[in-house]
């Protein structure tokens, strides 16, 4: 591997289109490896998004996977957008459409999450009626984003390494105006705390409540930081927005969220305590529910 590589999310999104292309192949890194006359590790590290990744690369493993010019593409682009992701976009000036990827796919890589939430629950905890009042207040134009939108495979499986770890950590501050808002109605939100209780309770997370008592913090926004296993592959963080998200990969820009969320985290209230008033916000919605 080039020494002190690092992997951005553009090169990574090209290694899992390079590892679907196989899986739908169903051909051996052996077999692979005779065709294209390189080693199984080549092909084994581009597809984990180990190594930078060349458009020839892709151009040879498409042709050995029987990929047409239109699946084919946007993964070449992509191969040289990794490269060098700011000049490619001056010279290409949007011609060039190059593969894309989505929080879901970041997120299934990372063995660490940090998230702050200031509005709404990060979309790993929804229940399934909780998703659904947050999709029908979207605008058609947001909600055909689907940026954020999780299948429950996806869910499930993150739930169940947070469950047994120690492969995945998540630690969520929220504040106390999540607890408030009465997303679909008193029953729906009852449901959804109480579920966000037994998360809480699971071996790799960690619920943090900031109350309102303990001020606003200047600047603050809802976000999620993602850490990784692989040495190659930097923190980057994830800021929602209207038209699909925006990712930050440079130290320079992700160090003010880390900083924010530790210090978040400082002024918090404990979790036994965090727990606590998350079900008795459930308690209350229930009861309100049923009167």
């Amino acid at each position: 591997m080039p020494k002190n590589f690092k992997s951005n999310l553009q090169n990574r999104a090209v290694a899992r289109a390079l590892a679907l292309w196989r899986r739908e192949s169903g051909l051996s890194l052996d077999e692979v490896t005779k065709r294209v006359r390189w080693s199984a590790a080549k092909t084994s590290t581009m597809q984990n998004g180990l190594v930078p990744i060349t458009d020839a690369d892709v151009t040879a493993l498409a042709l050995v996977y029987g990929i047409d010019a239109v699946r084919r593409d946007p993964v070449f682009w992509g191969a040289q957008r990794a490269l060098d992701p700011v000049t490619f976009d001056l010279l290409a000036r949007g011609t060039a459409h190059s593969v894309g990827w989505t929080y879901p796919e970041v997120e299934a890589e990372a063995n660490y999450i940090r998230a702050v939430a200031l509005d709404v629950l990060p979309p790993l905890l929804w229940t399934p009626e909780y998703a659904v009042a947050i999709r029908s207040a979207q605008v058609e134009s947001v909600s055909e984003q689907g940026h954020r939108h999780y299948l429950e495979d996806h869910r499930a499986d993150a739930v169940h390494q947070l469950a047994n770890g120690p492969s995945l950590r998540m630690d969520v501050v929220l504040s106390e105006a999540v607890l408030r808002r009465a997303v679909g109605g008193p029953l729906v939100m009852a449901d959804q705390l109480f579920q966000l209780a037994s998360f809480a309770q699971l071996e790799g997370a960690r619920v943090f409540l900031l109350p309102d008592k303990r001020g606003a913090f200047a600047g603050a926004a809802s976000f999620a930081l993602l850490s990784f296993r692989e040495p190659q592959f930097n923190d980057v963080v994830y800021l929602d927005s209207l038209h699909g998200g925006t990712w930050l990969e440079s130290e320079l820009e992700r160090r003010p969220y880390a900083d924010t969320f530790e210090r978040l985290v400082t002024v918090a209230l404990p979790e036994a305590v965090s727990t606590g008033w998350i079900v008795k916000a459930a308690q209350y919605f229930k009861d309100v529910a049923t009167d």
